[in-house]
């Protein structure tokens, strides 16, 4: 049976190569899924004469409350409205080409940081101070050790659980954008309700660059523990040393769920 410590080893060395895992998760975009993409560009296929008819319905309502006011007066309005129509149209084709280069600019940040950080050099640690300490422990007193270091790394289990949950739910939003994009990029030809399809364009960045905010979560948590003294862990002072660490863990947590929300606020909503 394995001693308290090479457990805390082994999961904190299988949570080190997490980094690298979730970098590879996040960069799975649609296309690295072929048989679903293919489902979603049938759905995007099939949403795009909607959304021909609602680009017509906001071309003629922008017509109509501009001639109303009489903007239609000069000529410059006019071919303004034109070359609109022309470019919401061509958006509208290339829709799949545009989301495609978003994430793909997403992917080669992230591929970057993750790299960056799954450099198995940082996070050196020496054990043996722990090892040292809990040798010299008498049998009940491992005991109460094990017991201790217990929820250390129940937690760091469930958030690598809860990791891969996001970054899964997190493609699936990207499926679901991506099939329903005609519909919101429609809003680009009237005045009115462009910032809809802007906000569209924002939240699908949003959506990408929040996997790069769990990589670099992720990133910032090994370091944090890798930089704290795991010979705290036994010893005077080993119950606040174990609960610093719990702690931090939560906080890993926090980021992992919250990571959704702060790329959109850092996108600018």
């Amino acid at each position: 049976m394995a001693s308290p410590v090479e457990s805390i080893k082994e999961t904190f060395e299988s949570f080190a190569g997490i980094i690298t895992e979730v970098t590879s998760l996040v960069n799975q975009g649609p296309a690295q899924h072929p048989g679903v993409y293919s489902v979603i560009t049938e759905i995007h296929q099939a949403i795009l004469p909607i959304a021909y008819s609602l680009l017509t319905l906001y071309f003629l309502l922008d017509f109509t409350s501009k001639s109303m006011n009489f903007a239609f007066f000069r000529m410059e309005t006019i071919v303004s409205s034109l070359l609109k129509l022309v470019f919401a149209k061509f958006v509208m084709e290339h829709t799949l080409d545009f989301l495609k280069i978003i994430f793909s600019v997403s992917s080669s940040i992230s591929s970057m940081v993750g790299s960056a950080g799954a450099n198995a050099s940082l996070y050196k640690i020496d054990f043996s101070a722990m090892e040292s300490a809990y040798g010299d422990m008498g049998w009940f007193d491992q005991m109460l050790y094990e017991i201790k270091l217990t929820p250390f790394e129940w937690i760091l289990q469930g958030i690598k659980v809860v990791i891969i949950l996001v970054v899964f739910g997190r493609l699936f939003q990207l499926l679901i954008y991506t099939a329903a994009a005609p519909i919101p990029i429609a809003t680009f030809i009237n005045d009115g309700l462009i910032d809809k399809g802007k906000r569209f364009i924002f939240d699908y960045a949003a959506v990408c660059l929040q996997g790069i905010i769990i990589i670099i979560g992720c990133i910032v948590y090994v370091a944090i523990v890798a930089n704290v003294s795991f010979g705290n862990f036994t010893g005077n002072g080993s119950d606040m040393a174990i609960w610093k660490a719990l702690i931090t863990a939560l906080a890993l947590l926090m980021v992992v769920i919250k990571s959704g929300s702060w790329a959109r606020k850092i996108m600018g909503d």
